[in-house]
């Protein structure tokens, strides 16, 4: 899938941002693609669909996008989305993560912090897998893989979140 969305969005953390992503792919839950910020070469990142408060057809528009007068409609994303403590993935016998695109002493690093938390890590992308871990030079194939089997895919920032915080925000 290709393509541009535009989109206000609020994460977990309450903290509200304009994002224009260069799209992979979208499901029922989740937008995957490409978050490119100032000039950069962007990041691999997953949103919540039900986080999005508003989209638009350009970026001058999400710029003059107003949060106080939206304030409510932004308040009661953030309250139909906030995880309950019912929701782990403790029905799952094991958790299984893959972690691809890092340098050598970046995956050790990961791959030591996902075993403290009793992770069972893998060395490719398999069945069994719910999570890849995508570094800055991440195959595309493996993404590709990864989103054909329904692998939430998130970057390292929001694995070492997920580590601290047991949410899987995926992406903001």
């Amino acid at each position: 899938m290709s393509g541009k969305l535009i989109f206000a969005y609020i994460n977990v953390k309450k903290e509200f941002s304009i994002h224009v992503v260069h799209y992979i792919r979208q499901d029922e839950k989740y937008i995957q693609g490409i978050y490119i910020t100032n000039g950069d070469n962007g990041q691999f990142r997953t949103y919540r669909k039900d986080r999005i408060i508003a989209k638009f057809d350009n970026e001058l528009d999400a710029n003059l996008y107003d949060l106080a007068d939206n304030l409510e409609h932004a308040l009661d994303v953030l309250e139909a989305t906030i995880p309950s403590s019912k929701s782990t993935s403790a029905s799952l016998n094991t958790f299984d993560i893959h972690f691809t695109g890092f340098k050598q002493a970046d995956k050790q690093r990961l791959i030591k912090l996902a075993e403290e938390k009793e992770l069972t890590v893998r060395k490719s992308v398999t069945l069994t897998l719910q999570l890849l871990c995508v570094g800055y030079n991440a195959s595309i194939k493996k993404i590709e893989k990864a989103q054909g089997m329904g692998i939430s895919i998130m970057n390292e920032s929001d694995f070492l979140n997920f580590l601290e915080t047991g949410e899987i925000l995926l992406g903001e």
